[in-house]
C-alpha cells in the first residue's frame, strides 16, 4: 500500500497519529501557562479517539478539557476514576485492560501490561526542593494537588497500533514488564525519553531487545515548570547512528512514514 501515516509529536508524551481519515491521540496534554511550549487551541480539533497509558498528571490532566460530546477515552481503571473525579462524563469512558484490542477507524490497537520506569522518592523530593521550585513558588500549592491528584497505580500500558500494514510501537513510560512478550522489529517505537539518571543505558536496552526500526523521543522536554527539566538526549542519539533511525522532532513537528 501507498497510503501514509503521519505522526504529530506535541509535547511531553502527547502524540497524534493520521492514517487517511482515522486519526488517534496518545496522552494529549495543554501546557502550564508558564511553560514556553505552547500547543494550538485547535490542535487536538477533529480526534474523537484517545489512548491513555497511565494515570500520571502530565499524561491525562489535559483530557477533561480536550473531551468532546463525541470523544472516547480508552484506560484503566486507576486514570477512568481519575477522570471521572475531575469532570469528564462516564459515557466517555472506555475501561480496557493488558490484552483489550479493538479498532479506531483504520487502526487496530492491542494494549500490553507495560511498566512505569523506577521513581523513588529521594528523586521526587529532590524535584519538589529544588532551586528551580523555590524561585518559581507563584501558582505552586496548585500545581502540587493537580499532579498528587493523578496516580499510575502500577497500570501502565504499551500500545501497539496496526495500519496500512505497519506496526507502532507506543511505550507508556520508559520500562518493559517481566514476561511480556512485546512485538519485536516494529516500524517505529516512541520512546518517552524521561524518569531515570540511567535514561541512556535504559533505552539501549529496551532497543536491543526490541529492535524497531525507528525510534521516536518523546517525553524528553521541560513542559511542566518548574517540576519538568530538558533531557540531554545526545548520548542515546550518538550510540544509536549506526543502529537505526532516530527521530527528535521539534514541538509541533510532524514526520511521516
Amino acid at each position: 500500500m501507498n497510503e501514509k501515516i503521519n505522526i504529530t509529536w506535541y509535547g511531553t508524551a502527547s502524540v497524534k497519529i493520521t492514517a487517511g481519515s482515522s486519526q488517534l491521540l496518545i496522552d494529549p496534554f495543554i501546557p502550564f501557562r508558564d511553560s514556553r511550549i505552547k500547543v494550538a487551541v485547535n490542535a487536538y480539533s477533529g480526534c474523537s479517539h484517545i489512548l491513555v497509558t497511565h494515570g500520571h498528571f502530565d499524561h491525562i490532566s489535559s483530557i477533561r478539557d480536550i473531551v468532546r460530546n463525541d470523544t472516547n477515552v480508552y484506560c484503566t481503571k486507576a486514570p477512568y476514576h481519575t477522570l471521572f473525579n475531575k469532570g469528564v462524563n462516564e459515557k466517555n469512558l472506555r475501561l480496557i485492560k493488558p490484552g483489550s484490542s479493538f479498532y479506531v477507524g483504520d487502526m487496530h490497537i492491542t494494549a500490553y501490561k507495560g511498566k512505569h520506569i523506577s521513581l523513588n522518592a529521594w528523586s521526587i523530593l529532590k524535584t519538589i526542593c529544588s532551586r528551580r521550585v523555590m524561585h518559581n513558588l507563584k501558582g505552586i500549592n496548585g500545581k502540587l494537588k493537580k499532579i498528587v491528584s493523578c496516580l499510575e497505580k502500577k497500570e501502565t500500558l504499551c500500545y501497539v497500533v496496526e495500519v496500512y500494514g505497519k506496526r507502532i510501537l507506543i511505550l507508556g513510560s520508559l520500562a518493559l514488564a517481566d514476561g511480556i512478550d512485546y512485538p519485536k522489529d516494529v516500524d517505529i517505537a516512541f520512546f518517552p525519553y524521561q524518569g531515570s539518571k540511567k535514561v541512556c543505558d535504559i533505552a539501549l536496552r529496551i532497543y536491543d531487545k526490541l529492535r524497531p526500526q525507528a525510534v521516536l523521543l518523546t517525553h524528553f522536554d521541560d513542559t511542566f515548570p518548574p517540576f519538568s527539566s530538558e533531557v540531554d538526549t545526545s548520548d542515546f542519539e550518538e550510540h544509536m547512528k549506526k543502529r537505526t533511525k532516530v527521530y527528535k522532532l521539534p514541538h509541533n513537528g510532524k514526520l511521516e512514514i
